[in-house]
C-alpha cells in the first residue's frame, strides 16, 4: 500500500510540475486554492475530492514569525484564534483512514495539501507503520511517498 503526500504550490510555480496522465485513484485535496490548482495540474484525469477535512490547521497569528517552529509551538501552546490541536489531530486521523481505504482498494492514494497538514500526516503515517520522511517540513511542490511495512 502506497500513500503519496504532495505539497501545494503557488500558481506561479505550477508550470514546473509534471502532469500524470491517465486514470488512477481518487486524489484527496485541501480546499485552499493553491492545493486545488496543484491537484488539477498534476492529476488532470483523476477524480479530485476537495474537503475542508484536508485543510491546513489554523496555527494562529502568534507563530507566523517563526515558520520552522510554528507547528511545534502551536501543538504545545496554541495561541488565540488558533485551531485546537485536538481538532486537528482528529482531522489527521480521519484523513489517514480515508487514505488507507483508497490505498487498499486502488493501490495508490494521494493527498494534496499545505505543508502543516502534510507534516502532521507524515508523523501519523510513520506512527502506524508507513515509512517515509517526517523530520523536515514540506517545500512547495514536494512529493513524498509512504509505503506500508508489514
Amino acid at each position: 500500500m502506497t500513500i503519496t503526500l504532495l505539497c501545494q504550490i503557488p500558481d506561479s510555480g505550477l508550470g514546473s510540475l509534471a502532469r500524470e496522465q491517465g486514470p488512477g485513484g481518487t486524489v484527496l485535496c485541501a480546499p485552499q486554492p493553491a492545493a486545488v490548482a496543484t491537484a488539477q495540474r498534476v492529476f488532470p484525469d483523476r477524480r479530485i475530492e476537495v474537503k475542508k477535512l484536508y485543510a491546513e490547521p489554523e496555527l494562529g497569528k502568534d507563530f507566523r514569525a517563526f515558520p520552522s517552529l510554528a507547528l511545534l509551538a502551536w501543538m504545545l501552546f496554541p495561541g488565540a484564534g488558533a485551531e485546537a490541536p485536538e481538532e486537528a489531530r482528529r482531522r489527521v486521523i480521519d484523513t489517514s483512514v480515508r487514505l488507507i481505504e483508497i490505498s487498499k482498494s486502488q493501490e495508490d492514494a494521494v493527498l494534496v495539501a499545505g505543508p502543516a497538514l502534510l507534516r502532521l500526516m507524515a508523523f501519523k503515517l510513520n506512527a502506524i507503520g508507513y515509512t517515509g520522511g517526517f523530520l523536515t517540513g514540506f517545500s512547495p511542490g514536494e512529493r513524498r511517498v509512504y509505503r506500508y511495512q508489514v
